[in-house]
């Protein structure tokens, strides 16, 4: 096992290997495979017909992946760039890349750079232009306005909603380039569903956040119940998004199942913020996290059946 040094410029002396290693951090792995995850769904039950392998529909499904891959890749680069100081001071953050001294600023900003320009080049070349604009209005969003208004004020947390659940809609657009009902209700769902989530790490994490300098809600509201009230509300709105697919089931059975399952999945996700808005402690906020884990992919999984009974 090789053993890290810093040279004269601070940096870490590193092998290839960890280099290449610290680079793939920049992409935060396990964020971007969730949005890949929901980019898949959006596509597949966005297009008109299944995706098959080798067909054109499944090349648009792969074509999308990469670029999007390439372009939430610069995206977080971008981000862990502008937010190294805070990282430094937040244990949860330290061992990333420039914090740590594994890569320099400029590795990250060329790595950023060429990220961005091969995914929305790749996007314009063999998709369509309302996938390649949403993208970059995503990498936009979230590397330029999202990140920047975490120091700023606790609504950072919308800006970054709408950053994070437009990738859907890049799916979804590039296997039918014009929103129907399917990707828009898993955007808007995927929107809302955010918001207990982060306020549950926000709360979490929020002594963290606080030394870090950002404004997260329970960092300007530390009582936790504007917190609470938020993912309260924030749930139901999500019950109520996660409805609109119905839209396009075409009979009244089909309908009635999918609004019964889909309710039943919210039900559990509305009651978990319930709880944490009640009690406020690590341990609610741990299970309002857990749920909001499960509750995700339960649903994609319900539009992925329920996308055959389409109209």
């Amino acid at each position: 096992m090789s053993v890290m040094i810093k040279n004269e410029s601070g940096l870490q002396t590193a092998t290839a290997r960890q280099r290449a290693a610290a680079f793939f951090e920049l992409t935060k792995p396990r964020i971007s495979t969730m949005v890949l995850i929901t980019i898949v769904v959006a596509a597949v039950i966005s297009s008109p017909t299944l995706p098959g392998f080798g067909s054109p529909m499944f090349w648009q499904v792969i074509h999308v992946l990469v670029g999007m891959f390439l372009v939430a890749a610069s995206g977080n680069a971008v981000n862990m760039y502008l937010e190294r100081y805070s990282d430094y001071l937040m244990p949860r953050t330290a061992k990333r890349p420039l914090p740590d001294r594994r890569l320099s600023s400029q590795d990250v900003l060329y790595f950023a750079a060429v990220t961005f320009g091969s995914g929305i080049a790749y996007l314009w070349l063999l998709t369509n232009w309302p996938t390649t604009i949403c993208a970059l209005v995503t990498w936009l969003l979230y590397g330029f306005v999202y990140t920047p208004l975490k120091t700023v004020t606790p609504y950072n947390t919308e800006v970054g909603a709408v950053a994070g659940a437009l990738p859907v809609m890049c799916g979804s657009l590039a296997t039918t380039e014009s929103l129907e009902p399917f990707g828009i209700g898993l955007f808007f769902m995927l929107l809302f569903w955010q918001f207990p989530h982060f306020m549950a790490i926000a709360w979490l994490y929020r002594e963290q956040y606080r030394d870090g300098g950002l404004k997260m809600l329970t960092v300007t509201e530390p009582t936790g119940v504007a917190a609470g009230r938020k993912a309260i509300v924030m749930a139901v709105v999500t019950w109520a998004c996660s409805l609109i697919p119905i839209l396009r089931l075409e009979d009244t059975l089909t309908r009635g199942v999918f609004v019964v399952l889909a309710t039943f999945f919210a039900a559990f996700y509305l009651l978990a913020s319930i709880r944490f808005y009640q009690s406020r402690d690590d341990g609610t906020a741990r299970k309002l996290l857990r749920v909001s884990i499960l509750y995700l992919p339960l649903y994609m999984i319900l539009l992925l059946v329920f996308a055959r009974f389409a109209t």
